[in-house]
């Protein structure tokens, strides 16, 4: 097994891994599935909220021309294949982050996002240093 320089980590530093919201754009959620499985599970989070939303826009616009009925049956039909292949995209979110850590977030709102990020800067602070001073020999 090979460990790439960038990896090796020295003097208690940890490796920084960033947390970062811009980096996804709905774009990137159209790739398929082993290409999703080698994005971070963060950057898997902030997909799964963008395809969530992108899911719920289109389910609104054909609840909207379901009751508008006539000639707009066509688009109708458009509406609910768009609708179906973001629910089908969200599932496969879940699943990949369901397979990387036991379940995927209900709901994924700004706080949530933010109280990883800062759990994530949180992390990347402290040290990987084992302190020698004031322990007790038993």
């Amino acid at each position: 097994m090979s460990i790439k320089s960038e990896d090796i980590q020295e003097n208690g530093v940890r490796k920084q891994i960033p947390f970062l919201l811009n980096t996804v754009t709905i774009s990137d959620t159209e790739q398929n599935t082993s290409q999703l499985m080698q994005r971070s599970t963060n950057e898997l989070i902030v997909m799964l909220r963008l395809v969530r939303q992108k899911r719920t826009d289109f389910y609104n616009y054909l609840r909207v021309l379901n009751k508008a009925k006539g000639d707009f049956q066509e688009h109708a039909e458009l509406t609910g294949k768009d609708y179906e292949f973001w629910t089908r995209k969200a599932w496969v979110l879940e699943n990949i982050l369901r397979d990387r850590t036991g379940s995927f977030p209900e709901r994924i709102t700004d706080d949530y996002l933010a109280g990883l990020a800062a759990r994530a800067d949180k992390i990347n602070r402290k040290s990987m240093r084992i302190r020698t001073k004031n322990r007790t020999k038993s």
